[in-house]
């Protein structure tokens, strides 16, 4: 029986680790938060979210942005549906928004900039 567990462990194909950082879009939401789109998905049959978080800290008068997501994948015949990988995280005190601006993965926008696709 013991062979049998082994053989059944065996055939699995291996778990795959990938790590998207700082990949996507970034924008303040309706709530006030930092909201970060991941680039890529998920597919639900093979793939798993590990974590997916963000910082935003406010330096010069930008507010920097950093996201990662962690995606553990296994299995090669995945389903085609595509979940969506986001994470927020609070906006730091910021006195004049007018004079600030988003940066995130190498991009800067207004930080008034509209959410779209959520």
């Amino acid at each position: 029986m013991l062979t049998l567990l082994t053989l059944l462990v065996a055939c699995e194909p291996p778990i795959e680790t990938r790590t998207i950082t700082d990949e996507g879009s970034a924008c303040v939401d309706d709530a006030g938060d930092i909201e970060v789109t991941f680039a890529g998905c998920l597919s639900s049959s093979c793939d798993t979210l590990v974590s997916a978080e963000c910082t935003a800290e406010l330096v010069d008068g930008v507010v920097e942005v950093h996201g990662e997501a962690v995606i553990e994948s296994q299995g090669t015949e995945c389903t085609d549906d595509c979940g969506i990988i986001t994470a927020s995280c609070a906006l730091p005190l910021v006195e004049d928004p007018e004079t600030v601006e988003l940066s995130f993965g190498g991009e800067t926008t207004a930080l008034d900039a509209e959410c779209t696709g959520f």
